[in-house]
This record gives structure tokens, C-alpha cells and sequence, in this order.
């Protein structure tokens, strides 16, 4: 029987498909809300992954399920703002950064009776506090916060839906 923790988890293989969650564009995610640069790869489980066809190694970018984005990490709304920051300051109008992180987690489980073995992912979280302007854009002023699963916080990143 499985214990009530593994009853909370969703039910995911752990597979890694070619269907990538971002296309990335001069550095940056394309068409996402939140300017992601391309150096987030990892936070997003995207991965330049060894993949055998005919006995012939090859290599293609893939997606996974496990999101890890941690404490300390800052976005910005615009690119421009990964320029020198006081003309930075005149573009941002909405900012991100982590306070506090645990990553998806992967984890082998298997049923006591059929001996059936699953794989999972334990949801992790972000917390963190978004920043706006001041009126006189001199410096950015945190204005609330939340704590979302790791993947809610990927929907924010990519739509800026709360």
C-alpha cells in the first residue's frame, strides 16, 4: 500500500520528450512574459541529451519534467534590463526574484501489492517577491509576494499569469 505522501504525488513518467517548453532567441525565451535568458536551461530540465537510433549515437535537446529554479535568481519583465542599470531602471516595469526554493524532485515508488514501479515527481516550490518602479524609476521597491509550485511559477514566467 502506498503511504499517504506518494498519494499526493502527480503521476508523471520520467521521460524526456523533444517538445521543448521554450525556444530560445537572441538569448532570450521567445515570447515569454518574464525576459528568461537562455542560461536557465537547466531550471527548465532542457538538456543536449545522447540518443541511440540504428546503434548510431546522436544528440537533440529534450525536455524533462523536473523544474529547479532556486533562492536568489532575478528577472526582469524586459531584456533591456540586462544592460547597465541605470538605463535598465527606464524599461523594467516588473521584476522577480526567489527568496526561497526546493526543486521538483524525481522518485521510484512501488505498489506493495502488484510490485508495480512508477515513477513521480514530488512538486517543489518558489517563493518569491515582485518588484516594481518607483515613480521616479531610480531604484526597484518590492510590492508582494508568493509561493508557487515550481511549475505554476514556470506558467508565471512564460504568461505572467498569477
Amino acid at each position: 500500500m502506498k503511504n499517504k505522501q506518494q498519494e499526493t504525488l502527480s503521476t508523471r513518467r520520467a521521460e524526456r520528450t523533444t517538445k521543448l517548453i521554450a525556444s530560445f532567441v537572441g538569448g532570450f525565451a521567445e515570447g515569454w512574459y518574464m525576459a528568461l535568458k537562455e542560461s536557465f536551461k537547466m531550471e527548465l530540465d532542457i538538456k543536449y541529451t545522447e540518443r541511440k537510433k540504428n546503434k548510431i549515437s546522436y544528440y537533440e535537446w529534450t525536455q524533462g519534467p523536473y523544474f529547479c529554479f532556486s533562492e536568489g535568481q532575478l528577472f526582469f519583465d524586459t531584456k533591456e534590463a540586462y544592460v547597465y542599470w541605470q538605463s535598465a531602471l527606464s524599461n523594467v516595469n516588473l521584476a522577480c526574484q526567489i527568496i526561497a526554493a526546493k526543486p521538483d524532485s524525481f522518485i521510484k515508488t512501488s505498489d506493495d501489492v502488484t510490485g508495480k514501479i512508477e515513477y513521480q515527481v514530488l512538486e517543489g516550490y518558489v517563493q518569491f517577491l515582485l518588484y516594481k518602479p518607483t515613480e521616479e524609476r531610480t531604484c526597484l521597491t518590492p510590492f508582494i509576494g508568493y509561493k508557487l509550485s515550481q511549475n505554476k511559477f514556470v506558467n508565471f514566467l512564460k504568461t505572467g499569469e498569477l
